[in-house]
């Protein structure tokens, strides 16, 4: 064997290089060496909210302006952004500077028309700032909890409506406001108080909703109430009024199509949708109605479905698959 073969090879020439634009050789000394085109195709496998934290972690920066890298590889196309799309394990550990790099990341106040905050139990709120008085914004699910899921967590998570609520006021007060769905932590839903600031902001938005449109079923075509309920003895205290969760469409809870009730309120994840989107089922203990997606307790003889509150109650069938 060649002696020389066998001595260590200078450091300089043992990197692997690609040729840069000038056609020189360029070193690779990390991901950040790496040409935007080749790391836009790598980010292109992932989820999307991967995407943005990628272009963040690659980039000190991102939350100071949008960089021709970061750029290539967030794109575009931010129409919805939806953390349930990473792993569970990864988005309750995001704080509100992850958050709020990965706004301006995207340059969500231009872009993002669906916002849902799924499993980021860890922020306060001060991290959705970009969002500042944005007119493409939709919808914002605030809840921390996926769709079909419980909104009640444990321990009680830190988002504050003192960061939050200067925020919407700042969407809802511009003229051409987008805003027509707001899903709220549970947590500011379950004492109500006409004291409250989150109680005063209700009465705001539902004033703009006033302003702004009628709403109509588009089953009756009849006018309806739009906005969030804000009776405080009513249990649903906080929640959209008419308005489907999933696709946003408004009817009547009355109207039936086909003996299916076209718009219902979910008892489990306390959502509305519409036939169209979910469909709902009573529970065979309490007959509230949830979505089908909602149950995970169902008795393998009769078949009948048990909502979680009924199953922990004690109020199911002996036969119940838990």
């Amino acid at each position: 064997i060649n002696h020389a073969m066998m001595e260590e090879a200078p450091i300089d020439i043992k990197r692997r290089r690609i040729a840069a634009a000038d056609g020189s050789p360029r070193c690779i000394r990390c991901l950040t060496d790496l040409p935007s085109g080749i790391l836009a195709h790598a980010a292109s496998f992932l989820a999307e909210p991967s995407k943005a934290l990628f272009a963040v972690a690659l980039d000190g920066n991102s939350a100071v302006s949008t960089n021709e890298r970061s750029s290539a590889i967030v794109g575009n196309q931010w129409s919805i952004l939806d953390f349930g799309g990473i792993e569970k394990e990864l988005a309750v550990k995001l704080n509100d500077d992850d958050i709020e790099k990965v706004l301006l990341c995207i340059d969500a106040v231009n872009r993002v028309k669906r916002l849902k905050l799924t499993n980021c139990v860890n922020i306060t709120g001060v991290g959705l700032e970009p969002l500042r008085g944005s007119l493409i914004i939709e919808q914002i699910d605030l809840s921390l909890v996926g769709e079909h899921q419980r909104p009640n967590i444990s321990p009680e998570p830190q988002i504050s409506w003192s960061h939050v609520l200067p925020i919407l006021d700042s969407i809802i007060e511009r003229e051409g406001c987008s805003l027509m769905h707001l899903q709220f932590p549970s947590v500011w839903c379950e004492e109500p108080s006409a004291e409250s600031e989150f109680h005063a902001f209700i009465l705001r938005y539902n004033q703009m909703r006033r302003n702004l449109e009628e709403i109509s079923c588009l089953e009756c075509n009849q006018n309806r109430p739009g906005g969030i309920h804000d009776v405080e003895s009513n249990p649903d205290y906080g929640t959209h009024l008419h308005t489907c969760y999933g696709c946003m469409k408004h009817y009547c809870y009355s109207c039936v199509t086909n003996g299916v009730r076209k718009l219902g309120g979910c008892h489990t994840c306390k959502r509305d949708y519409c036939a169209d989107c979910t469909k709902m089922h009573p529970c065979r203990s309490c007959y509230g109605d949830n979505c089908n997606d909602c149950y995970e307790h169902i008795c393998h003889i009769c078949s009948d479905k048990f909502c979680t509150e009924c199953v922990e109650e004690g109020n199911d069938c002996d036969n119940i698959v838990m």
